[in-house]
């Protein structure tokens, strides 16, 4: 799905940037879009405010603290945003790796056990025999008061590794 007001916005950053965009999305989801720039970064332009907030804040922790990989998992590195835009610009990455903070809580969420059960089922599912390294990197971003529950794949990869879709 292309967002018209997404592909403004990104543009606008660019531009400021003087920067160029690839004229096709690397690819949208629920919280936005990406385009790979000119200097070979990822721009990202958000549909809403509060997950540009949360991505941001992970990624500034992360960047403050020095960290490039958690665990055995690569993170992008912050390069630059725009608050009046709701676009971040970071660096790509490749497997294995962690991405996609907008859906990332910045306090202990405190679900209810069933909610952790059902989310420990799904991680199962998808991960199958490597769930280990999955579980042990999210527990890992804790420490950088990170709580991340999109462990989906696509915002986790490993390398050289499929990931269990079929449901």
């Amino acid at each position: 799905m292309r967002d018209p007001e997404l592909a403004e916005r990104a543009s606008l950053y660019a531009a400021n940037a003087q920067i160029a965009l690839e004229p096709n999305p690397l690819g949208a989801g629920q919280d936005g879009t990406v385009w790979e720039s000119s200097r070979h970064t990822v721009i990202k332009a958000f549909h809403r405010h509060g997950n540009y907030s949360h991505e941001l804040e992970c990624y500034r922790r992360l960047t403050d603290a020095g960290i490039r990989k958690v665990r055995e998992f690569d993170v992008p590195l912050l390069r630059g945003f725009d608050d009046a835009l709701w676009v971040l610009e970071i660096g790509f990455v490749n497997p294995p790796y962690i991405l996609d903070f907008g859906k990332a809580y910045l306090v202990d969420p405190q679900f209810p056990d069933h909610v952790v059960e059902e989310w420990n089922e799904r991680l199962q599912f998808w991960w199958g025999d490597e769930v280990k390294r999955v579980r042990l990197a999210l527990f890992a971003l804790r420490r950088y008061g990170i709580w991340y529950y999109d462990a989906k794949p696509g915002n986790v990869a490993l390398e050289n590794w499929r990931p269990n879709l079929d449901e």
